[in-house]
């Protein structure tokens, strides 16, 4: 039997260099995804957009993304674990729909939202099950936007049906730890030349 690698098998492990693989590990991109929740200019951001423009919210992610480099150690998964248990600020919501979707109205079915409970959370803050899938939607919108080129091909993949999952669109998927770890697997298969 084969055993099926992840991206990220522990989690310091040094990324892969047999052909294109994600270029962080897990706790790596966990800390830039942490860092970039709680970032006060994309804050400030969405409380002073008359009206919002996820693709400015998008753009402005990716770049603090792309600069972001971790201070010491990556964050372990314990901390990941208390940071989902507490809730992660509010506007990870709003950032986890920039990254992999085109407007709010269609990110707010993702996250079983109206749009004003949306808003409400910004100062509320999420549950442990809405900062769950914040992290999980980022940290796949992130690994496609990274392996395939662009942020728009990584939405792209999102939401494209995809034979290699039985059909399922992968966006479907990352409502559970499991469909995240199935859609990873994928992402690294294509990362490696496989089947779409």
């Amino acid at each position: 039997m084969t055993e099926v690698s992840t991206p990220w098998a522990t989690p310091h492990a040094p990324p892969s260099t047999d052909g294109p693989r994600f270029a962080v590990s897990k706790g790596r991109l966990d800390t830039r995804l942490l860092t970039l929740f709680r970032s006060k200019a994309i804050r400030r951001s969405l409380r002073e957009q008359p009206k919002l423009n996820l693709g400015l919210i998008a753009a402005r992610a990716q770049l603090e993304l792309a600069t972001a480099t971790p201070h010491g150690a990556s964050v372990d998964a314990l901390r990941v674990h208390r940071e989902l248990v507490a809730g992660l600020p509010g506007q990870a919501l709003f950032i986890a729909a920039a990254l992999a979707f085109e407007s709010l109205a269609e990110a707010l079915p993702y996250f079983d939202l109206s749009i004003k409970t949306a808003w409400q959370k910004l100062d509320d803050g999420l549950s442990r099950s809405e900062s769950e899938q914040a992290l999980r939607l980022s940290r796949v919108a992130t690994l496609a936007t990274e392996l395939l080129g662009s942020a728009e091909a990584g939405r792209r993949y999102l939401h494209t049906p995809n034979f290699a999952l039985g059909g399922s669109m992968p966006l479907e998927l990352l409502k559970t730890a499991e469909g995240e770890q199935l859609v990873l697997t994928e992402l690294q298969t294509q990362g490696g030349g496989g089947p779409v």
